[in-house]
């Protein structure tokens, strides 16, 4: 059974304007996917609706074989726990230091008033303190998250994501903020993670080179509809050409 699995799934919004059409893929544990497409593709909405910020006008989505739409109360818990979620411009308490930043990503499984208070366990603490420690921010545990770079920033973010222990991320443009070489830097963690942990991560990317130097296998959307799905070497000018339009096939995305 695969991980993830998308059957026909559409969204069209009040206005009228149909963000995605019949889109289907499944997805196996362990893969690195990246989803890549110009403006206005229909990346972001797909996003949304695998993070349940959205619900398909069509079709419908699986995790380990259970409908989002349909799962209610502890499964619906338990599918949210099982996917993570990386944002562009990070989603943390600037004002909190980074331990309590991880530690937020325990909250919604706490009971409403020892999480009002902030009161962790020990073994929740060490959790994000090896969290942290294994995304190369343990000499920072105290620090206030708005003196951090924004590279930094991203760190605590997946250690964040990985409080939840997931067996899927979603990465929504997760270097588009940072440079060059931070940006690289922020993909070979989520690759060493991906590989040590068995961890699923599924990417939306603008950035076409960064997109095909990490990811296993490539889903191109244009139009809101899939027109390529294969790994990054398959990725030739006619394919190019379908996902981007003629400036795709010139090298200029």
């Amino acid at each position: 059974m695969a991980q993830l699995e998308l059957r026909g799934v559409g969204k069209t919004y009040p206005s009228g304007t149909r963000a995605l059409r019949d889109v289907s893929f499944s997805l196996e544990q362990g893969t690195f996917l990246s989803v890549i497409g110009p403006s206005g593709a229909g990346k972001t909405t797909l996003f949304r609706i695998l993070n349940g910020m959205e619900r398909c006008s069509a079709g419908e989505v699986l995790y380990q074989g259970i409908p989002f739409g349909s799962a209610r109360g502890r499964r619906k818990r338990a599918v949210q726990k099982g996917i993570g979620t990386i944002y562009q411009d990070f989603c943390l308490v600037e004002q909190a230091d980074c331990l309590q930043n991880v530690l937020n990503a325990a909250l919604p499984d706490m009971h409403p008033l020892t999480g009002a208070l902030g009161i962790f366990s020990r073994q929740q603490r060490l959790e994000a303190e090896a969290l942290l420690e294994r995304v190369g921010l343990g000499d920072k545990r105290d620090a206030c998250v708005r003196e951090l770079s924004g590279g930094q920033k991203q760190r605590v973010a997946i250690a964040r994501a990985l409080m939840r222990r997931p067996a899927l991320l979603l990465a929504d443009e997760p270097v588009a903020s940072l440079d060059p070489v931070t940006g690289r830097q922020i993909l070979e963690l989520l690759r060493d993670i991906q590989g040590e942990a068995g961890v699923t991560i599924l990417m939306n990317s603008h950035n076409l080179e960064l997109a095909r130097a990490f990811s296993q296998r490539l889903l191109g959307l244009h139009g809101g509809a899939v027109v390529f799905d294969g790994p990054p070497e398959a990725l030739d000018d006619t394919a190019l050409r379908a996902v981007y339009g003629e400036e795709g096939a010139c090298g200029s995305v």
